[in-house]
């Protein structure tokens, strides 16, 4: 059984079996094969059965030693966690030698291998994507005072060619800090082509910056596709004697790094982005490099640029290029299946009109013979014996022969069935490709989504360091009236097209070249609506027979479908918002209770899972993304009336259900307002004040306060809003004006 101690929880595996004949690589201290933990497959590092003995290691090179190489892998990799590193399984003893097997998680191949194995210059997205996972993971080991002192390509892992992982820590350390400010540390064991000068020195004295020398020559790996190979590190020159000037001596000088490793450095193209991060990794002196946090932030500049976004792009179109292109072979293919039983159909309609005259040129001879019988003597009776005789053996050989001809029809129509079971496998083909490319799209609208949310995240980093200013307003406008009251309902917009529906109505409203038009209703009402990946979603809901629900349906090809899977509560009347691959739905109402659970859906996966409750029950939660936050504002009649919560997508995605992470913010002086983001700006529009009276008033939040920056045409609460593009702010509906629609339009 093999046990993982994480925290105090305990994991184990009730069975695992190792495939020693499906070897993954080799070192020179043990082997990587596939091995399967119950259901799951998995990578198993072994020790070669010759190296593992208990003798004791020298002193000072216990590090030399297989087993202690082994358990300091073992405890590394079990006291970390990182997208970015290869997770930790757990150990476990091989019964054929009682040997110790490290178990980790299955990659596809290593950095070394994907670059010798490109047929061609490896895109440029890839190089950035690339270089950023492995940054990312050693901005996390140095954060964690932990120095990797062995990376190498060969210890970077990948998935599918795009994502990065680094891998043996079997020669890492813990930075141990001494009155110099710099790690004393043994002989570095790492592969020589990758270390820095300082920790090829006898002794060698060094900070985590060794690794960040080494990640500047798989930059130089990865853009050139060429293993390193420096050249050597002292060349003889001929310097002036300083005890005889008119005198010249022979002495070896260092070669500065970026001098032995030009024959690699010349072949990146000047231009390139990732050439001057290279070559300032590869300074020689390790406080003149970047910190792992400095390649981090300038390796996320670079995902940004218009070379990167084209980049992946091209890859894309060639992706789509080469589906394409399957799909025209896979019919070609069904083509030449159709016109092949057209064939067989043809002969089949052949043979049946052969044995039609077959069997009226019997008829024929028997009807002649009977019409001869009454008129011919003896020997005409004889004769038609004889005839009948020959006409009997006739029979039974066109009997033998139909036979046959049948046995050959059933054949043809076994053949016909089979193509045409051909054929609905091939049509099945074709839908799954159409569906590969439909994913392949939603991907590219993904990736377009991050980089909005990357600028919005941007945009509220500066929006709390420098307090910005109001928005202000540049006019107001009346819209046509909604076609049906809206009050305390929801909104989303797709695109150019705004989408809104009222708490107690079954029907979705979509305005857009300044016209309603009306939607086919919904199973339910009470629902909330939502724009998932471009796709129009309703969350929730309630009707006469199912007062509440858990589905979710998306507006596809004008029909309402079941796209994802339902949520683990059911409720109707829910706060939902959207970004990066998440889904957050908070609060409700189910069981005549109001819910404060809050659950997000992985897009990516199709997972749910259930996160940090809200601090109170809420039901018809006016909700907003603002920046990386998520803002609820409670719509019932409690105490919270007049508060705002806020909690980052990052804490909801990685917190416990337990964790108490929902921040209160400063309350609004009104409640049963609507919260809406206009360009990165929260805004709340209009309300019941503490006189319960209507408002027109339009706040923003500006990290301290509410402050009132424009009004509303008509005072109204319970309102709906939706933030249209070019900075302008649509409200419908409410308390005072339930069918009134404007418009405000801001600087």
């Amino acid at each position: 059984m093999a046990k993982r101690q994480d925290h105090e929880r305990e994991y184990a595996f009730q069975k695992v079996e190792l495939f020693k004949n499906k070897m993954l690589g080799t070192g020179s201290y043990g082997a990587v094969c596939k091995a399967k933990c119950d259901q799951l497959l998995c990578a198993a590092k072994l020790l070669y059965p010759v190296l593992f003995q208990t003798i004791a290691p020298d002193p000072g090179k216990e590090h030399r030693h297989p087993f202690r190489r082994f358990e300091t892998e073992c405890a590394f990799l079990s006291r970390i966690n990182h997208p970015n590193i290869v997770q930790y399984l757990g150990t476990y003893r091989d019964p054929d030698t009682n040997a110790p097997v490290l178990l980790m998680e299955l990659m596809d191949e290593s950095l070394t291998h994907f670059l010798e194995s490109s047929p061609g210059d490896i895109p440029y997205h890839i190089q950035v994507i690339l270089s950023y996972d492995i940054a990312q993971a050693l901005a996390f080991l140095h954060t964690n005072e932990i120095i990797h002192r062995d990376l190498s390509s060969n210890n970077v892992l990948l998935i599918a060619g795009n994502r990065a992982k680094i891998t043996d820590f079997g020669m890492s350390k813990f930075r141990d800090i001494n009155v110099t400010g710099l790690a004393t540390m043994t002989t570095c064991p790492g592969t020589p082509a990758f270390m820095s000068p300082e920790a090829l020195k006898q002794p060698p004295v060094y900070t985590e910056k060794l690794d960040n020398f080494s990640f500047g020559v798989l930059l130089v790996q990865i853009t050139t596709r060429q293993f390193p190979n420096p050249t050597d590190p002292f060349e003889t020159r001929e310097l002036v004697d300083p005890r005889f000037p008119t005198q010249a001596i022979q002495a070896n000088v260092s070669v500065p790094e970026v001098e032995r490793r030009q024959a690699h450095i010349s072949l990146i193209e000047p231009t390139h982005p990732l050439l001057p991060i290279a070559r300032h990794c590869l300074k020689d002196r390790d406080f003149e490099r970047p910190s792992s946090q400095q390649l981090c932030q300038t390796l996320d500049i670079l995902k940004n640029t218009p070379w990167y976004q084209e980049s992946s792009q091209q890859n894309l179109h060639l992706i789509l290029r080469e589906k394409d292109e399957q799909l025209l072979r896979k019919q070609q293919v069904i083509t030449e299946n159709q016109e092949l039983m057209r064939e067989m159909n043809e002969q089949i309609t052949l043979k049946d009109t052969q044995l039609q005259n077959n069997r009226e040129t019997i008829i024929q001879k028997n009807e002649q013979l009977l019409q001869t019988k009454d008129i011919e003597n003896g020997q005409v009776i004889k004769r038609i014996g004889q005839a009948t005789e020959t006409l009997q053996q006739d029979k039974a050989a066109l009997q033998t022969e139909a036979k046959a001809r049948e046995r050959q029809l059933r054949k043809l129509n076994q053949e016909l069935q089979s193509s045409e079971e051909n054929t609905s496998a091939l049509r099945q083909a074709i839908e799954q490709r159409d569906r590969e490319v439909a994913q392949l799209r939603q991907t590219l609208a993904s990736k377009n989504e991050e980089i909005h949310n990357l600028s919005t995240r941007m945009y509220q980093v500066a929006l709390q360091d420098t307090q910005t200013a109001p928005m202000k307003l540049i006019t107001t406008e009346s819209l046509p009236d909604a076609p049906v009251d809206i009050g305390y309902g929801s909104s989303t917009v797709i695109g150019n097209k705004a989408y809104f529906n009222s708490y107690g109505s079954e029907t979705i409203y979509e305005f857009s070249n300044n016209q309603w038009h009306e939607l086919p209703q919904r199973p339910n009402a009470m629902l909330t609506i939502v724009s998932v990946d471009d796709m129009l979603t309703t969350v929730g809901g309630g009707s006469v027979t199912q007062p509440y629900s858990s589905k979710l349906y998306c507006y596809i090809n004008n029909k309402w479908v079941e796209h994802f899977p339902p949520m683990p509560t059911k409720r109707r009347g829910p706060g939902a918002v959207y970004a990066n691959n998440t889904l957050v739905v908070a609060g409700g109402f189910c069981d005549l209770i109001n819910l404060n659970t809050v659950e997000i859906l992985n897009t990516a996966n199709m997972q749910w899972s259930i996160v940090s409750s809200l601090p109170v029950p809420t039901h018809q939660p006016s909700s907003t993304i603002c920046g990386d936050y998520v803002y609820m504002h409670s719509r019932t009649i409690d105490q919270e009336m007049y508060s705002v919560y806020k909690c980052s997508l990052r804490q909801l995605t990685q917190s416990q259900p337990s964790s108490a992470i929902w921040e209160k913010v400063v309350s609004l002086p009104v409640s049963y307002s609507s919260l809406v983001t206009v360009n990165g700006h929260l805004l709340a529009v209009g309300g019941w004040d503490s006189k319960r009276d209507k408002t027109k008033d339009i706040y923003q939040y500006n990290m301290t306060s509410w402050t009132v920056i424009s009004q509303m045409l008509t005072p109204q609460y319970g309102c709906v809003t939706a933030a249209l593009p070019g900075n302008k702010l649509m409200v419908v509906g409410g308390h005072g004006a339930p069918r009134k629609c404007e418009i405000a339009i801001f600087a």
